[in-house]
């Protein structure tokens, strides 16, 4: 099967990079700006340059997933331990550098 690893992990983590996969193509590639909170082109100094890099931030999260899962299979004992590090740690970190680095993008008044 899939080894001892426990299967809703495996679930929630593959679940987790399909979701960070998908909004990171439609807004890097599709150019979907509705789907970033708060975004307005009026207000943005390079919409862009935002764009891109919110769609790179989602698309990085997605493969860090995808290597979360592969972690989880070949680990099976630390499933727990790696799961929450990535869920309660790098997503979260990543979220506030990313927001912060948003900023950058704003237009100076």
């Amino acid at each position: 099967m899939i080894g001892d690893a426990p299967l809703l992990l495996l679930l929630i983590i593959e679940f987790i990079a399909v979701v960070f996969f998908a909004l990171g193509y439609l807004i890097k590639y599709r150019k979907q700006t509705s789907l970033i909170a708060g975004f307005d082109r009026k207000t943005t100094a390079d919409p862009d340059g935002l764009i891109a890099w919110i769609g790179n931030s989602l698309l990085a999260l997605a493969v860090a997933a995808a290597a979360i899962f592969l972690l989880l299979l070949l680990l099976p004992e630390y499933a727990l331990f790696i799961f929450f590090i990535y869920t309660a740690g790098i997503i979260p970190i990543a979220a506030i550098v990313v927001a912060l680095r948003a900023r950058t993008f704003d237009k100076k008044e």
